[in-house]
Order: C-alpha cells, then sequence, then structure tokens
C-alpha cells in the first residue's frame, strides 16, 4: 500500500510539471530527442535549418525562430540580437540575427522567406541560455509551406542525425584549430568532449571560418 502510495505520489508530480511546462510552451526533456550524452535535445516538433536556426509553429499559426543548442555550446554565453524589425519582410540567405559575446559577433541568416511579425524583447537584456523555450528571437510568417523537410529545413530523425553529424564535424573542426599546445586543455575534455563557449578560445579569423563554414 505504501509502495503504491509514492508510484502515485511520483505520477503526480510527474503531471503536475507537464501541465506547468506544457502552459509555458515548452518541453518537457523526458519527451525530447536525446543527441548526445544526455546534453543535447531538440524539440520533436521543430524544424531545423542548416544554418542551426529552428522554426516551430505558435498557437497564433506564426513560426518562432531560435538558435539550436549546438550554437550555444559552442560560443557559451551570448546576447542575441534581431537584425530585422517588426513588420520587415525577409529572403531566405538575408542577415536575420546576430549572436554576440565581448566584442565579436556571428550572423544568422534567414533560412526562408517571409515577416517578422513578433521579435522577443525579453532577450534583450539577457544572454541566451534557453534556446528552445523563454530565448527564441522572433516569430515570422514564412511565404511558403514548411511542413516538408528539405535539403535545407530538417524534422524529426534527419534533425537529429544532420546535428550529430555537425557536432562531429565541430569536433574534428576544433582539434584541427588547436594545434597549439597551450589551447588543447581549454578546448577537449576527458573522453574529447568539447568544452562550452571553445569558439572563444581562437583567434577572430578561426571564428569567421566557424561562420563560414558552420552557419
Amino acid at each position: 500500500m505504501v509502495a503504491l502510495f509514492v508510484v502515485l505520489t511520483f505520477l503526480f508530480f510527474i503531471l503536475i510539471d507537464l501541465l506547468v511546462l506544457k502552459a509555458q510552451g515548452k518541453e518537457h526533456p523526458a519527451f525530447a530527442v536525446k543527441v548526445f550524452d544526455k546534453r543535447f535535445f531538440f524539440p520533436t516538433k521543430a524544424i531545423l535549418s542548416t544554418g542551426h536556426l529552428w522554426l516551430q509553429k505558435a498557437q497564433n499559426g506564426f513560426y518562432k525562430l531560435g538558435i539550436d543548442e549546438f550554437i550555444l555550446k559552442a560560443l557559451g554565453k551570448f546576447h542575441l540580437v534581431p537584425l530585422k524589425a517588426e513588420g520587415e519582410s525577409v529572403n531566405k540567405g538575408e542577415p536575420i540575427l546576430q549572436a554576440v559575446f565581448g566584442n565579436r559577433t556571428i550572423t544568422f541568416r534567414a533560412p526562408v522567406d517571409g515577416s517578422i511579425r513578433f521579435l522577443n524583447k525579453n532577450i534583450n537584456q539577457k544572454p541566451v541560455d534557453d534556446p528552445y523555450g523563454d530565448d527564441w528571437a522572433l516569430m515570422m510568417e514564412p511565404k511558403s509551406d514548411l511542413s516538408l523537410s528539405t535539403a535545407f529545413l530538417k524534422k524529426g530523425n534527419d534533425a537529429i542525425k544532420w546535428l550529430h553529424d555537425e557536432f562531429n564535424r565541430f569536433k574534428d573542426f576544433v582539434a584541427a584549430k588547436a594545434g597549439e599546445p597551450e589551447l588543447a586543455g581549454v578546448t577537449l575534455q576527458d573522453g574529447g568532449n568539447i568544452v562550452e563557449g571553445v569558439i572563444r578560445s581562437f583567434d577572430d579569423n578561426t571564428i569567421k571560418e566557424f561562420e563560414e563554414q558552420f552557419l
């Protein structure tokens, strides 16, 4: 009887947690897809662009857009600055967001054609630390249907596989650039995992290369 009470209590708190997260528009980690070592998740309903931006349809019919967790791992904490104002149109490939870390920046390009409907003003004064939750960047109205996966937009298992390949490609990139012994200790942890914010260890030219190769 006591065991049954404990189980029911446990289930009750899980249910409360799920209801709170649903009200906040978030997804419980237990139902997200594990990507790497329990550290990387990608929302199962989101669409991932090959420029490391995600889109997910909101209740108002527009699409939220933000950066993926890969970028958070590479850069560490940073501020996101929208490069378009509410009401402006944007074409695929046009600069749409900038990540600012210290006196450095990298630029993200629009994954689709569309128009900017809302900016998330909550990110103005705080660094990004919840990329799939509160720290989305903007809402846009795409010109075309995003329901189908393309070479640039990936969903479900395709998105997970692509993220996994990107992470491995990034590890190779870091290993190739960290030829200097003094950098070896700050780029790779024991077991070969990337240290969060590792890209900050490199010079401006390498950060530019990172932007060109991964964004």
